[in-house]
Order: structure tokens, then sequence, then C-alpha cells
């Protein structure tokens, strides 16, 4: 493996695999203790693996879902996509320029100037985009657990914070993109 492609490897689909595993075993183990032993401990051990592995799996199937409805192809120059008047604002409120380089990304490689051009890069933040603001939604599909386990403040604090998670990396790509496509633009003009 050459130094580049070493810098492009990303640790996050590991780690995303990782802890959907073990939150599925540890979902299936607690609810089989439980099942023999009906102590309330292992069903709220049960709910919260059961819970990392839910949020986990969102975060497969959300690109899945993004690429079946847009073929992957984004029209960087959209009303979705173009910045609004209150971010810049909003994004120095936040210092984002001081903290996203350590924003971790899935994979490095879609954002690379050496294996992408501009245009396939702006369009690859456009997904990246779509499919964060996708999971933070379905995030929320976690308050029905609610219904069979009760506790709707615990469900609905877990969703706010997997929404709010994913709200960063949304946050990232549009601080990131008008750059991209300034850039593009310039080299265009040339």
């Amino acid at each position: 493996m050459n130094r580049e492609s070493s810098k492009l490897n990303s640790p996050a689909r590991g780690i995303m695999l990782g802890v959907t595993t073990l939150g599925s075993a540890g979902c299936a183990l607690f609810g089989a203790l439980y099942a023999r032993r009906d102590a309330g401990w292992l069903l709220s051990c049960a709910v919260t693996c059961g819970l990392f592995a839910y949020h986990m799996l969102i975060r497969f199937l959300a690109p899945v879902i993004i690429t079946a409805i847009s073929g992957k192809s984004y029209d960087v120059q959209s009303r979705w996509f173009r910045p609004k008047p209150w971010e810049a604002p909003l994004y120095d409120f936040l210092r984002v320029k001081k903290w996203k380089s350590r924003v971790p990304s899935y994979d490095p490689g879609e954002f690379s100037m050496k294996l992408h051009t501009l245009s396939e890069i702006a369009n690859n933040m456009c997904h990246a985009e779509a499919v964060h603001e996708l999971i933070a939604l379905l995030s929320f599909s976690s308050l029905l657990f609610a219904v069979p386990f009760g506790d709707f403040a615990v469900f609905l604090i877990t969703a706010l914070l997997a929404a709010a998670i994913d709200c960063v990396f949304v946050v990232v790509q549009r601080y990131n993109r008008p750059r991209v496509v300034r850039l593009m633009e310039r080299r265009a003009a040339k």
C-alpha cells in the first residue's frame, strides 16, 4: 500500500461494522438473559445494545436508499445544495473552520483531488450531505421503540444526539462545497 492510499483509508467502516455487530450480539444476549431472569437491568442492556445496532444499521442503509433515489448524481447549483444567506454567519459562530478537519470521513477517497475532478468531488459532497440528512431523519424513527419499551424521553434524547452527530457531517459538507464550486468556476473561467 502506497503512502497516498494509506492516508485515504478510514477506520470508520470497521468501527461502524464492529458497533453494529457487537450491538446486535449484545441485544440478543441480554434479551435472552432477560427472557430467563426477568431483571429490568437486562432489558435496559438489551435495548441499549439494540439502539446502538439500529443507529449504526441506518448508517449503512441510508447510502443505499439515497443512491437508489438519486443515482448518485446531483446538481450542485440546485436550490437544496446552494448556500443559504444565513449559513456563513452560523459557520463563523460555530467556528467550523477550526474543527472541520478533525471530523472523520467514511471514505476519504471520495474527496481526494488526486482521484477525482473538482466536479466529482462537489457531487460526492452533495451525496454525503444527502446521506447524513437522511440518517438524521431516520434517527427519529427510533422513537417507535418507545411504544413497546416505554421511556419516550430516553429514546428522544438518543434520537436527538444521533441526529446532531449527523448534522455535524452535513455542516462540514455545506461549509466545504462552496469553496470547491468556486474553485471549479475559477478553473473553468481560465
